[in-house]
């Protein structure tokens, strides 16, 4: 009966810990409530806790439809599923000249760290504008009228907008797609498909030199995602140590009733 209940109490904890980690729904940017801070590593990490689960939900789509692209290619099947899947990532198809390097090296996750700092400076913390309205994490833009919102600042004869999703969930897919298939983000890829292939965690510090084309701002862009991702790291990839010190106390009260 004691092992019984240790171990509904070490499932309850598990199953507690990896809530966490989990989107069940599709969240806005009002859902995000950065007021009544202490100080700037509060707000960071604050920030970083609300988008991670988000940024990992995202990339593991991404990555399993990966896995069903391997498998495909492994057993030569899903011939229709694989052409619609290289037509949405911009990828030339033809049978009897499938590009399926290029494929692959589109299909694939962003670094988490390149996608927080992105999320981070771009949204002024998820404050900005454009975040606040239109719940756009990412500045992106589009090019029909009324899609998203007129920016205040925008040029004489410029026509874009910045986006606007239903949902901050909805912001991270946009840019995730955007990064694997624009063509000025294509050494980003190329850093990425260097870190699978020599079987490397993902350098998100490479990964930052392809956005120069993001920002007008180019390498005073990339350095301030890089800088920013390697002071904030540690709180970027978030810890463990909670669900540690709650596993150690249910051992511990466990012991007592043996």
């Amino acid at each position: 009966m004691k092992n019984i209940i240790f171990i509904s109490l070490l499932f309850f904890t598990f199953a507690l810990a990896n809530a966490g980690c989990k989107v069940k729904n599709k969240v806005t940017a009002q859902d995000i409530d950065m007021t009544n801070l202490v100080d700037a590593h509060d707000k960071k990490k604050r920030f970083f806790d609300f988008m991670r689960p988000i940024i990992k939900q995202e990339n593991t789509k991404v990555l399993s439809l990966r896995k069903s692209l391997l498998s495909a290619q492994k057993n030569n099947n899903r011939k229709a599923f694989v052409t619609r899947t290289a037509k949405s990532y911009s990828v030339d198809w033809e049978t009897g000249k499938e590009n399926w390097d290029k494929l692959l090296e589109r299909v694939d996750a962003v670094a988490l760290e390149v996608a927080l700092a992105q999320s981070a400076s771009e949204s002024a913390w998820g404050q900005s504008r454009f975040a606040q309205q239109g719940n756009n994490f990412f500045g992106q833009w589009c090019y029909k009228a009324g899609c998203g919102i007129v920016p205040e600042k925008r040029k004489n004869g410029a026509t874009h907008e910045v986006a606007k999703f239903n949902s901050v969930n909805d912001s991270v897919s946009s840019y995730i797609k955007n990064i694997n298939t624009g063509r000025v983000y294509a050494s980003l890829r190329k850093a990425r498909k260097k870190d699978r292939a020599t079987g490397k965690q993902p350098d998100a510090i490479a990964q930052a030199s392809g956005l120069i084309s993001y920002s007008e701002r180019r390498e005073a862009y990339v350095n301030e995602i890089r800088a920013m991702i390697r002071e904030n790291k540690k709180l970027m990839l978030g810890s463990n140590a909670t669900d540690t010190t709650i596993v150690s106390h249910l051992s511990r009260q466990a012991s007592k009733l043996s």
